[in-house]
């Protein structure tokens, strides 16, 4: 049934300390990489605690986000195959699912993939009631290609079609902390857009031609969007928003046009990290970039736009012109 939503209040607000907003990150357990960012994007929340609907004059179906209970759920009912993985030769078969995809490398697809090879090996092994049916479902209107579906799913417990958009995002907050001002490293992504695109485009679908299963009704619609955010560093006090989950990881930012700020930083443990890092932490890029010229504050042209690690805290050093690289986060 087609439907207008109410927009959730965003008005409803609780001032917490930054101290209060710390990473909590089973991740950070596992030893092996694939391993361990397998474990943040089950163990990560999703960033919403509802959908919030920016397109209310439009004809939208009902989107749904799965609960930071559930995504506890699912990391615990897997980490017995968590810890096979990281300790066996089991590791391998993350390791070349992950590779054969397309684009290994950029953030988005790695997301896309760690999250299929759960699907589907959580399916065989009994810990979860998804079935994959399709996935990367091409949209058309007439011959052109319109857009795709990530996942469509069949949920074995309630006896539903589902279909699962998926997004990875790393956004830096400013007041007054709207959905509009979690912004990319590329200044035109937001999480406004993010969501207004993902429920005015491939939630409309109705009916889905699979290549396995014919044709399809969807019933039930899940936004997943997941990642980091990072708040203006040194805050002193974050007025939370009610749609925002409170336990999704959350640090910290810096202008690198600001030399005050800049300055708390201690250079003599600040590496930038590698392009994956996103996700999570590689220690052994420590001692490797340790050979590595130290940064010079004094030199601001050597601090480039992106992820750096102030020893184990992220820290997101930004330029009003991002370095192209880091155009498609």
């Amino acid at each position: 049934m087609l439907h207008h939503y109410v927009v959730y209040p965003m008005s409803e607000t609780i001032a917490q300390p930054i101290s209060t907003l710390t990473d909590n990150a089973p991740w950070n357990a596992y030893q092996r990489p694939f391993v361990r960012d397998l474990a943040y994007v089950l163990a990560c929340p999703n960033v919403l605690t509802t959908w919030l609907d920016f397109a209310p004059h439009q004809n939208t179906h009902t989107v749904d986000v799965h609960s930071t209970s559930f995504w506890q759920a699912q990391f615990e009912a897997y980490q017995q195959r968590l810890e096979e993985l990281d300790t066996t030769t089991a590791y391998q078969d993350l390791t070349r699912y992950l590779l054969k995809r397309p684009s290994p490398s950029r953030l988005g697809f790695h997301f896309e993939g760690l999250l299929s090879f759960w699907l589907e090996d959580g399916f065989a092994h009994q810990l979860h009631p998804y079935e994959i049916l399709a996935n990367n479902v091409q949209l058309y209107s007439g011959k052109q290609t319109t857009g795709e579906l990530d996942l469509i799913l069949y949920n074995h417990e309630e006896s539903l079609v589902e279909h699962w958009e998926l997004a990875i995002k790393f956004f830096m907050g400013s007041a007054p902390f709207a959905p509009e001002n979690w912004v990319g490293i590329n200044s035109r992504d937001n999480l406004e857009r993010k969501m207004t695109h993902m429920q005015t485009k491939q939630f409309r679908s109705v009916w889905v031609d699979t290549e396995d299963h014919g044709r399809l009704r969807i019933d039930k619609r899940y936004g997943i969007i997941k990642g980091r955010f990072f708040l203006p560093i040194h805050t002193t006090e974050f007025k939370h928003p009610s749609w925002l989950e409170p336990s999704f990881p959350i640090h910290e930012w810096c202008d690198k046009n600001d030399l005050t700020n800049l300055a708390t930083i201690n250079t003599t443990t600040l590496r930038r990290a590698h392009y994956v890092e996103w996700f999570s932490k590689r220690d052994f890029y420590d001692n490797y970039d340790a050979r590595l010229s130290p940064l010079n504050l004094s030199e601001t042209d050597t601090l480039r736009t992106g992820l750096y690690f102030e020893g184990d805290r992220p820290i997101v050093i930004y330029f009003a012109y991002p370095e192209k690289p880091y155009d498609k986060l």
